[in-house]
């Protein structure tokens, strides 16, 4: 179909913008203008409209917990099944019976109860569930939940938020991996926070390294940019993207971040952490402490960590029902302060209004059966669980019945005869959609012709 005449000339204006973004940043980079006082000059002589663009990140941040081996049932007594919460059936794999609720305001019906993290979260910034994909049990690391046909969604993430400068695009932690998509960066392996704080250890800048002074450190930043300005080829748009990505990491060799990314003992607090939680509950927190640090400095984009790995069969029969979700509670609810609180270095906006985090894995288990809590799943049905940052529709999408019968939802949203890879490649074109601040043009790749916009996505222009 040919471009109106309206839409070749907004075409134009956003490529001029661009343009205009580049060169003031470009100009005030070589003059020694901070970035926050260009974001000031250009609001000044362009517009809050260009500012904004020319400081915020085109995708957002993400983070993505695979809980495996049975660990991703845990999170369902979080952000129970609706129709499972609220009918108050002790036998019915849900720890508090009636003591359930429904959040007023999401888009879909969404069930909360004593241990259901962002309580007090607007409408709009809630969970998002998805009834989508297949039991997995046993595995830690279940496809049929991260792949957008034939693409793992942390890769597609990592391809996304390439537009966003950081020194390692992604970090996967333990036995998750980032999985293939065309365009794709080698992520950094880690075996936990520990590990990914070291990543950013530089021994050059360490004590008896060649930058260990920062008069040192700062003249070999120097250096470098200097080459990079008298290089032409510095000034090229396919060159220039590496080059600062390449003066970035001449920074950071002179700068040992690991103080600043190392755990604290008010981290711990902030997360609810003491002597009393369990060591894989505690795991996630590190990690998600550390995402926040290296999301505020722009050191990475994506962060991917493994979670619970502890098939609790006999979760019901020996009172962990009665601990464990309390304490992954406090964990999400000190990560979403934390995120809260923090200023992006870059963008200077909170991190809390540019993050998206998916919660997938094997199997939920029964939620409809305590006793032992069989693996089995109604409808060989498995869940997602999706912080979509407000621009998804909150709410599930799909439903297991307190009759054991499950629903799924087609394309518009709507209820409709359960189909695992049906859903599954819906939940993930979502996931990709938030992830891209609803821009359907940046995700079209891999969703071959799924549209999100104002079906299971809010509207771009909302």
């Amino acid at each position: 179909m040919a471009k109106s005449p309206f839409a070749k000339r907004d075409e134009q204006y956003e490529l001029s913008r661009r343009a205009l973004i580049k060169w003031t940043v470009a100009a005030g980079a070589a003059l020694g203008v901070s970035r926050s006082r260009i974001f000031d000059i250009l609001e000044g002589s362009a517009g809050s409209g260009v500012a904004y663009a020319a400081a915020a990140n085109p995708t957002t941040r993400s983070v993505h917990i695979v809980a495996g081996n049975g660990g991703l049932a845990w999170f369902q007594l979080l952000w129970p099944q609706v129709d499972v919460a609220m009918a108050a059936n002790p036998n019915f794999a849900w720890h508090k019976p009636g003591e359930a609720s429904i959040i007023p305001g999401t888009f879909k019906p969404l069930a909360m109860g004593p241990d259901t993290p962002f309580a007090t979260l607007p409408a709009a910034r809630q969970m998002t569930g998805f009834l989508c994909g297949n039991n997995e049990t046993h595995t830690g690391q279940p496809v049929s939940t991260t792949l957008l046909n034939g693409n793992n969604v942390h890769a597609i993430a990592a391809v996304l938020q390439s537009s966003n400068p950081s020194v390692i695009p992604a970090i996967t932690v333990g036995q998750t991996s980032l999985g293939t998509a065309p365009g794709a960066p080698v992520a950094a392996q880690v075996g936990g926070a520990d590990e990914a704080v070291g990543l950013f250890n530089s021994a050059a800048s360490r004590a008896g390294g060649l930058l260990a002074m920062s008069t040192h450190a700062s003249l070999y930043k120097a250096q470098y940019d200097a080459f990079a300005q008298l290089n032409r080829a510095a000034g090229r748009s396919t060159q220039k993207k590496s080059y600062g990505t390449a003066s970035g990491a001449a920074g950071f060799l002179g700068t040992n971040l690991a103080a600043k990314l190392a755990l604290q003992p008010e981290d711990l607090t902030l997360y609810g952490i003491d002597g009393t939680t369990r060591n894989n509950v505690r795991n996630i927190a590190t990690m998600l402490i550390f995402a926040v640090k290296a999301f505020k400095m722009g050191l990475t984009n994506s962060v991917v960590l493994p979670a619970m790995n502890d098939d609790p069969h006999g979760a019901f029969a020996d009172g962990s029902v009665n601990s464990v979700p309390g304490q992954l509670k406090k964990v999400f609810d000190g990560f979403m302060t934390h995120l809260s609180n923090t200023t992006d270095d870059v963008t200077l906006t909170t991190l809390a209004d540019d993050i998206v985090f998916t919660i997938a894995g094997d199997t939920t288990k029964n939620p409809l059966d305590r006793n032992g809590w069989p693996d089995g799943t109604p409808g060989n049905t498995n869940m997602m669980f999706v912080y979509g940052g407000g621009h998804l529709k909150t709410g599930w999408f799909g439903r297991v019945l307190a009759n054991g019968n499950v629903e799924g939802f087609d394309a518009n949203g709507a209820a409709t005869a359960y189909n695992g890879a049906n859903t599954a490649r819906l939940a993930l074109a979502s996931v990709a959609y938030a992830i891209a601040k609803r821009d359907e043009r940046l995700i079209s790749p891999f969703a071959n012709g799924i549209t999100i916009s104002g079906k299971l996505g809010n509207p771009k222009d909302q």
